[in-house]
C-alpha cells in the first residue's frame, strides 16, 4: 500500500493548459493536492508548503530559484528538447533529480513514466518498483548472472541476439549490445570493495575478473513487442547522484573523459544514446539498479531527435 497522506501538496507550472490539464489529473489520481499555475507571476503563491514542483525545463531556473527557497520542495522538470539544456538544472540542484522527455511541446509527458516518478517522490513509505511494471502483461524476458569477463561476453551476445529476433534494424540490437556492456563493466569493475570498503576491481577494467558470489551483477532484459526494458543490477549501491548527473552533463557538452570512478564519463553517453529514459535506483551501501527502456516503434531517426528521460532515486 502506497501512502501519500492528505497534506501532500504539487505545483504545476505549465504554459500549455491543455498539457497543464493533462499532468494534474495524473496527479489527482494520487490523491494529492494539486495547483495550476500558469504564468511566473503566479508562483511564489502557490510554492508554501507543496513538496513538489512540476515544469517545462524552460522554465527551470524558476524551478532553481523555487528549491533553494524552500528547502522541502524537489523539483520535476519536462522538456521536448534534447537534454543539454536541461542537465544544468540538474547539475546545479540536488533537488533537481528528474527530467522527462516528451515528444513536442504540445504533448504531455508519458503517463506511466510520470506516475512512476510521482508514486515514488510523493510516498511517506518506500515504494518497491519490479521491473515487470515497466512492461505489459504477456511479456517475455531472459535474466542471467555474470560471474567472469567470459560470461559477459555471453550475456552480451545473448541480449543483442534477443533484440535482433524482434526484427527490427540491426543497429538497434548493436546499441542495446554496447548498452548491456557499458551497463555490466561498471558492476563488474567499479561497483565491488572489500572489506575495507576499498573498490577491488576499478583500478583495471582490461583485467580477466572472476568475480566471488556476492559480487556478481544481474542483467534482465524483457520486451512486451512495444518497449524493451534492460535493467543491471549490483549488490553494493555505491553509485553517486554526481557520477550520474556530471557525466551525462559532461558527455552532452563533449567532455573529456573522467578517471575519478575506474570508468569514463563518456560512458554516461553510451547509455543516454541507447535509451528513451534512464532511471538510477540507488539504496545506498545495498543495491543499484540502472534501468533503460527503449521503444521499439520509432524509427531511429526519430529516435535520435526525441527528448530523453533521466532520473535518480536514492534511499
Amino acid at each position: 500500500m502506497v501512502v501519500f497522506g492528505s497534506a501532500m501538496q504539487v505545483v504545476v507550472f505549465e504554459r500549455n493548459r491543455q498539457v497543464a490539464r493533462r499532468v494534474a489529473r495524473q496527479f489527482l489520481v494520487l490523491g494529492v493536492e494539486v495547483a495550476v499555475v500558469e504564468e511566473p507571476g503566479q508562483l511564489a503563491a502557490a510554492l508554501p508548503g507543496a513538496q513538489l514542483l512540476c515544469a517545462d525545463s524552460f522554465d527551470g531556473d524558476s524551478v532553481l530559484d523555487a528549491v533553494r527557497t524552500h528547502p522541502r520542495l524537489r523539483g520535476l522538470l519536462w522538456t521536448a528538447e534534447p537534454a543539454r539544456r536541461s542537465m544544468r538544472f540538474l547539475t546545479e540542484s540536488p533537488a533537481i533529480s528528474h527530467l522527462m522527455g516528451r515528444r513536442d511541446f504540445e504533448t504531455a509527458p508519458r503517463t506511466w513514466e510520470l506516475l512512476l516518478v510521482a508514486r515514488r517522490l510523493l510516498s511517506k513509505e518506500p515504494v518497491v518498483m519490479p521491473r515487470e511494471a515497466f512492461l505489459d502483461w504477456g511479456h517475455t524476458a531472459l535474466s542471467a548472472t555474470v560471474a567472469s569477463t567470459v560470461e559477459r561476453d555471453q550475456v552480451v551476445a545473448a541480449v543483442q541476439d534477443k533484440v535482433g529476433a524482434l526484427q527490427v534494424p540491426r543497429r538497434v540490437a548493436e546499441m542495446f549490445g554496447e548498452l548491456t556492456h557499458e551497463l555490466v563493466m561498471n558492476a563488474m569493475y567499479d561497483a565491488p570493495v572489500d572489506a575495507q570498503g576499498r573498490p577491488k576491481y576499478a583500478a583495471n577494467r582490461k583485467a580477466d575478473l572472476h568475480l566471488e558470489e556476492h559480487e556478481r551483477p544481474t542483467v534482465w532484459l524483457g520486451t512486451d513487442g512495444g518497449r524493451l526494458v534492460l535493467q543491471v543490477a549490483d549488490r553494493f549501491g555505491r553509485l553517486q547522484r554526481h557520477h550520474v548527473v556530471d557525466g551525462l552533463a559532461r558527455g552532452l557538452a563533449g567532455g573529456e573523459m573522467d578517471q575519478s570512478h575506474g570508468g569514463a564519463g563518456l560512458g554516461m553517453m553510451v547509455c543516454h544514446n541507447s535509451a528513451a529514459m534512464l532511471l538510477f535506483d540507488v539504496r545506498r551501501g545495498a543495491r543499484t539498479e540502472v534501468t533503460a527502456i527503449f521503444e521499439l516503434d520509432l524509427n531511429l531517426r526519430e529516435f535520435r531527435t526525441q527528448a530523453r528521460s533521466i532520473h535518480y532515486f536514492e534511499s
